[in-house]
């Protein structure tokens, strides 16, 4: 199993809608097993994957991720543990031609109360005490390694210094979200330091998985312009993850708060969530799936997109700019 942390430490730049963007296009185009990891209360990727009422009622039966990581620390969790507190989602079906149906995906979800207890139970030890803990969600999600093979780990919408630590130290590769504006990109320097100090005294490695531009607006503004030149420069400085194209980049910003807004979860197919599959929003999330698969070693052809889909998009990157 690889592990993604989509990870930056300002919230609202899309965190969340990416790891449900990914577990939808991963799990039914590229056939992934795919587990979403949503270590956020406000539990925005869990309940735009599986219905409100289901987490609602499992967090009161204890399917909680903070429940499960204390049983780590107390070295009391095992697979059996692990598969115990899961959400599935089952897949909606056989494909039907021009209709994909949404694939399986398994989700671990973080409710606000154990969330809560949690963050004070770790915050009240001694210093040394906390910090040995920082591994146990790594620890936690190895009992079901085997199992799939993707993890999204959807970060806390701000900084919490013991949860993005244990999360970094469960990430293999690192997604960079940002959106195209001065106060996300000029804070990228402690984002990136996050990841360095996630990395010290420790064997484990975050490898670089990409940068990806999101809710973009028209590309020929000045504000746009001026952040991809500043993220190509600190790329070439090795500082940032690698672009990923223009034409992976999240475009039509209505498209997509539809595709995670209340109720979406209930939607069967890719095209009842992401529109026409030759529209740009959903052509986009096929290429960004698809460069994803190649970054990671898995390049596969299941996923070809049509001439006229491929064409649409491109007419739309050109009049964006």
């Amino acid at each position: 199993m690889i592990s993604i942390g989509i990870f930056h430490m300002k919230g609202g730049v899309a965190k969340s809608a990416l790891t449900v963007f990914l577990a939808d296009f991963l799990s039914s185009l590229h056939e992934q097993r795919v587990l979403v990891v949503d270590m956020d209360p406000q539990g925005t990727s869990s309940k735009a994957i599986i219905p409100e009422h289901e987490i609602a009622n499992g967090l009161k039966a204890g399917k909680s991720l903070p429940r499960l990581l204390q049983q780590t620390a107390k070295r009391a969790s095992n697979k059996a543990a692990v598969q115990k507190c899961l959400f599935h989602r089952n897949s909606a079906g056989k494909p039907k031609r021009g209709s994909t149906p949404i694939g399986a995906a398994d989700v671990l979800a973080t409710g606000r109360r154990d969330w809560r207890e949690f963050t004070e139970k770790v915050n009240s030890l001694a210093k040394e005490k906390r910090w040995s803990y920082v591994d146990i969600l790594h620890d936690t999600l190895e009992h079901v390694a085997e199992d799939y093979d993707i993890a999204l780990i959807d970060f806390p919408g701000s900084e919490i210094p013991f949860w993005t630590h244990m999360g970094l130290r469960a990430t293999d590769r690192w997604l960079l979200p940002e959106i195209p504006d001065y106060f996300s990109v000029g804070d990228i320097d402690s984002v990136v330091e996050q990841v360095h100090d996630a990395q010290k005294n420790t064997t484990h490695v975050i490898r670089p998985l990409g940068t990806l531009l999101t809710i973009c607006p028209n590309r020929s503004s000045t504000v746009y312009r001026k952040t991809r030149a500043a993220l190509t420069h600190l790329e070439k400085q090795k500082a940032i993850p690698p672009l990923f194209s223009k034409e992976a980049e999240v475009l039509h910003r209505p498209d997509a708060q539809k595709a995670t807004d209340w109720r979406s979860e209930e939607l069967k197919t890719l095209v009842a969530r992401y529109g026409s599959s030759t529209s740009p929003f959903h052509v986009g999330l096929r290429k960004l799936a698809n460069e994803v698969m190649d970054r990671l070693g898995k390049a596969s052809d299941r996923d070809r997109l049509s001439v006229v889909a491929d064409l649409r998009r491109k007419l739309t990157d050109y009049w964006r700019g």
